[in-house]
């Protein structure tokens, strides 16, 4: 009987091989053992698990799988040593990052487009024989509680007397999290290969996305399961979909994330990760191999880890615990915590039926849907409605219009052409009845369906003008088939993301993958965003309604208004620029591109003029410095403004400056009412012809 005991003749193995007994007696035990049970019920069975040795008759529990052990790799000269798991320390560990990262990584492996991701978070609370019986199977006392011990009592052992203290304690209880995911790819691939399997069981900040509109880039997300539990240990189930080649066993294997230590009485240095698996001897030495099939299955038993026989992946989180909170709430308080931030990040990925979420306590279950948190409904409505309102006006509370914001991606860093684009925005009037948790914010998202940022425009809304916005992006931006730009904006928006897929923004991997023009990019859409705000959010009138087209009309200046000397409209030049106000200064940027053919060199001047909230100029504001991306060209200021000239044929020219430092209240300051910021620049070439 599988959960019966056996009494008579029950084996308790230890397995031999050349370099002695890889069980926890040593030879000395051993020895006395088989001397106090001679003439007794043993026996010696050869050949068996390489010439292993049966013990005597001892009651065990029939449930308990022997076919797994902890295997730590041994570090040798040269090694890396391991203080802690440094991934704790990247991105701010708390339940909403934890509930954003666990959905975007299951949200990523989706099988099929007509099938939704389901995720579950279970909660499973263990005392008494439960909590006996899982440690047992977990080969606590004869895999991890020696190492945290030695952890414990040494100098990098900070917080683990804590968890021993926790976990051992036969009155307490013990909190698991299974987050069990269904439709999903599952863990495919093996440990050698370039795999999902091997980025989450092997790998540290790496990462192995499906396909360019997956959440992340970073590989960082999966750190937070181990970052909630108590003892750094995270158990994987998963069944593989199936391939080409057929139908994948299913696979069990445990990880725990440890510091460097040594045991008592051994001088091997172990590295921090560990295993709980079946080592097995390749041609480069012992490595951790997943248990499959049957073992596998009895062991997800014993763990508590059993899951559908569908494609997809059961995580469980050990001693789940919040490491930024000193005491432990309440599982319905946990649970409600989990919703909320699911239909947060989530919302659209839920909304569009991409993404099923619920939360299980011994109590309840709570399903994660679009009405359950009232201060994410406005986003909803908003970005139902975002094609509709052809006149863009928004009259009363509830309305919604919207406009398309240009994108023009540089190429990639291979040189392949990226086709032009545009993004979506729409604004909702807000109504007295909302919730205005997120009011004068905008929710920013693509494709993965995943909230990135609620970006705050509070800058935008005057008077009682207050609204929600949606900024949909790539896939995300229409639900027909996406057009190539939509797919290229999806790709270059997930590279601007960083570790902690909270921003869009200039980063290594844009640096990577694109060529230069990547940053004024992002800064062009994000400008192009608050002007069309400006426009959507205002009293509108009906002969305003083109207004939105001004909006767009950002060539070739930033912000409003015209080019200040009136010249003959000759495209002799393209040019971009970005502005921004940081601390106590303006920071601007921008890019100069002579479309002649033929040219000895030219000049140019950049100046800044405060803009008025009715479109006019007012006083300028005074540049400080401006630096450029070649040696060769000289920069001078003069009277405030930034001259630039540019002997020979460079092509392309990027510059960046900063103003002198303005007061937190002057009139011209990017912190007060609705000061803009306008960068006027007028070009000639060196031959004397200006343009």
């Amino acid at each position: 009987m599988r959960d019966g005991v056996l009494t008579k003749y029950t084996a308790f193995v230890l397995r031999i091989n050349r370099s002695g007994l890889s069980g926890f007696l040593s030879k000395h035990v051993l020895e006395h053992l088989l001397a106090k049970t001679r003439n007794s019920d043993v026996c010696r069975v050869p050949h068996l698990f390489q010439n292993a040795l049966v013990l005597r008759k001892m009651t065990i529990s029939q449930n308990i799988t022997t076919d797994s052990e902890w295997f730590f790799f041994s570090g040798g000269p040269g090694a890396p040593r391991y203080g802690d798991d440094p991934t704790k320390h990247a991105v701010d560990h708390d339940t909403e990052t934890f509930v954003r990262e666990v959905l975007q990584n299951a949200n990523d492996q989706k099988l099929d487009d007509e099938i939704p991701v389901d995720v579950s978070f279970r909660f499973v609370t263990l005392s008494g024989d439960d909590r006996r019986e899982f440690l047992d199977a977990l080969q606590w006392e004869r895999g991890l509680r020696n190492r945290l011990e030695t952890i414990a009592a040494s100098d990098q052992g900070r917080g683990y007397t804590q968890i021993l203290d926790q976990v051992e304690d036969p009155d307490g209880e013990i909190r698991l999290l299974i987050v069990e995911d269904e439709n999903t790819t599952g863990l495919t691939g093996g440990w050698n290969d370039d795999s999902n399997y091997a980025a989450l069981v092997r790998d540290e900040l790496y990462s192995s996305k499906q396909n360019d509109t997956a959440g992340g880039s970073y590989g960082l997300g999966k750190s937070v399961l181990w970052t909630f539990s108590g003892a750094s240990t995270v158990i994987f189930n998963s069944h593989p979909a199936p391939t080409d080649s057929g139908t994948q066993t299913q696979r069990l294997i445990g990880r725990t994330k440890l510091p460097t230590h040594k045991l008592a009485g051994d001088e091997t240095t172990y590295q921090g990760a560990g295993w709980l698996c079946q080592p097995t001897r390749t041609d480069d030495g012992m490595r951790p191999e997943a248990l499959t099939g049957e073992t596998a299955e009895r062991l997800a038993t014993d763990l508590k880890i059993s899951r559908p026989q569908v494609s997809g992946t059961s995580a469980m989180v050990v001693d789940f615990r919040d490491p930024t909170r000193e005491t432990r709430p309440e599982l319905e308080d946990t649970a409600a915590e989990f919703v909320k931030a699911a239909v947060k990040y989530f919302w659209p990925a839920i909304y569009r039926g991409d993404l099923t979420v619920t939360v299980e306590t011994p109590e309840e279950t709570l399903e994660a849907d679009v009405d359950s948190v009232p201060a994410i409904r406005p986003f909803v409505e908003c970005f139902e409605r975002r094609f509709g309102n052809e006149k863009r006006e928004l009259t009363t509370p509830g309305d919604v219009a919207g406009l398309d914001i240009p994108m023009n991606i540089p190429p990639r860093a291979d040189g392949t052409e990226t086709p032009d684009g545009t993004v979506r925005l729409a604004s909702r009037l807000a109504s007295p009845a909302d919730n205005d948790t997120y009011l004068n914010r905008v929710a920013l998202f693509r494709g993965s369906g995943m909230v990135v940022k609620y970006l705050d425009q509070s800058r935008v809304a005057f008077g009682d003008r207050n609204f929600h916005g949606v900024l949909a992006c790539g896939e995300a931006r229409t639900d027909e088939e996406p057009t190539d730009s939509d797919r290229e904006i999806d790709r270059f928006l997930r590279f601007a993301e960083p570790p902690d897929h909270d921003e869009w923004e200039s980063t290594e991997n844009l640096r990577e993958e694109y060529q230069r023009g990547f940053r004024m990019a992002i800064d062009d859409m994000f400008g192009t965003v608050r002007d069309g705000l400006r426009h959507l959010v205002a009293e509108s009138s009906p002969d305003e309604s083109m207004l939105s087209e001004q909006v767009l009309k950002r060539f070739p200046i930033h912000g409003r208004g015209q080019p200040r000397v009136d010249r003959p409209q000759v495209r002799v030049f393209e040019f971009d620029s970005h502005s921004r106000f940081d601390d106590d200064r303006w920071q601007f940027g921008g890019r100069i591109v002579p479309v002649v053919e033929e040219y000895d060199g030219w000049s140019a001047e950049v100046a800044l003029t405060g803009i008025g909230e009715d479109g006019s100029s007012y006083d300028a504001i005074p540049i400080e410095s401006i630096t450029v991306d070649e040696e060769s060209v000289t920069t001078t200021i003069t009277d405030g403004e930034a001259h630039i000239s540019v002997k020979g044929d460079i092509g392309e020219l990027e510059f960046e400056g900063k103003s002198h430092a303005i007061g937190a209240h002057d009139v011209m300051s990017g912190a007060v009412g609705e000061t803009q910021l306008e960068i006027r620049a007028e070009l000639r070439t060196t031959e004397g012809d200006e343009t």
